[in-house]
């Protein structure tokens, strides 16, 4: 990231804090694989994707804390070592010397339940939710959605949740498998299995924390495992009640990003109320010897994501209008 570095203090201006992110290490100590569409999978070398960030974000100094975007561990590994697996890669986040905000994905969930995921990731409370906010500096709030709040994963098979998650994709799915898309078109095709939603309690909670940041004039980033806007993202990987966050959000101006993983291949967009999404990047496909992390320069007018090697960089200035 040396080159990148020099451009962190455009104009002489210094960012207000920084932090490191990375998402869908999905580490496994198996061989490597490929994904449905035939794209490569490097089971074993994404930690050491991870290990080299962690060194990065240590090297750079300045980091306030590193956000992980979901999917630590993958599907795939056998589920007798997914405690282990799971607390490897946690490990390794923990050398890092500052806070780390774990996002819980699809494929954490196919390892481990709710209650035995979330104490491991530290993320703390009585009744399993993994949605929660923080506020680094006076200026801005970062709000962590759960995507698999209504999920037919995580939950016990017993659950309210998993009977809503399983009556809606049943509704909305007719294949016998419901991680196929077929026949499904546009944006329905969203409606998959390894997809979530946020639930009604969630949107309520949301909304107070929103009213709150208006009040105390902070700009908000918005971060979920699952992406929020089909202009960043392929229509497969879209949180099933995207558009109903969406909604909730564009009724407030605070909310200038909102950062995603999950769909590997990275992606883009500033949408219709001039909100930026940057979905990130797969540590999980990069080839031996290649990486995919970054870290974000925050600033009162922009956020500038700096990106390494098959991580894009993005600068991301702020809508004039959404300020008034």
């Amino acid at each position: 990231m040396g080159s990148a570095n020099g451009l962190s203090t455009t104009n002489g201006k210094q960012p207000l804090f920084s932090f490191g992110l990375i998402s869908d290490v999905q580490y496994a100590d198996i061989p490597d694989g490929r994904s449905f569409l035939g794209v490569p999978r490097y089971y074993r070398h994404s930690i050491l994707v991870l290990q080299r960030a962690v060194k990065e974000w240590n090297n750079n100094q300045r980091h306030k804390f590193v956000i992980n975007f979901g999917d630590i561990v993958d599907g795939f590994c056998p589920k007798d070592q997914s405690l282990n697996t799971v607390k490897k890669v946690v490990d390794e986040f923990e050398m890092f010397k500052g806070p780390v905000y774990h996002l819980i994905g699809n494929h954490c969930l196919y390892n481990l339940p709710r209650n035995k995921l979330l104490p491991l990731l530290k993320i703390q409370n009585s009744v399993g939710h993994a949605y929660y906010d923080f506020s680094p500096v006076p200026e801005y709030r970062f709000v962590v959605l759960d995507g698999y709040d209504i999920s037919a994963i995580g939950w016990p098979q017993d659950h309210p949740k998993t009977l809503e998650a399983l009556k809606f994709i049943r509704e909305k799915n007719p294949n016998e498998d419901k991680n196929s898309p077929t026949g499904l078109v546009g944006l329905e095709r969203r409606f998959l299995m390894f997809n979530g939603a946020v639930g009604k309690e969630q949107m309520e909670w949301l909304n107070g924390v929103l009213q709150e940041a208006t009040k105390l004039k902070q700009k908000v980033v918005v971060c979920c495992h699952l992406p929020l806007d089909p202009g960043a993202s392929s229509k497969e990987a879209l949180l099933w009640n995207y558009d109903e966050v969406m909604s909730l959000i564009h009724r407030y101006s605070c909310v200038k990003l909102c950062l995603s993983g999950h769909d590997h291949k990275g992606g883009y967009s500033i949408d219709s109320h001039g909100v930026h999404h940057r979905v990130l990047e797969a540590a999980l496909e990069c080839p031996t010897g290649t990486d995919a992390f970054g870290y974000v320069d925050v600033y009162d007018d922009r956020i500038s994501l700096y990106g390494t090697d098959r991580m894009q960089s993005t600068d991301m200035y702020f809508h004039p209008k959404a300020d008034l």
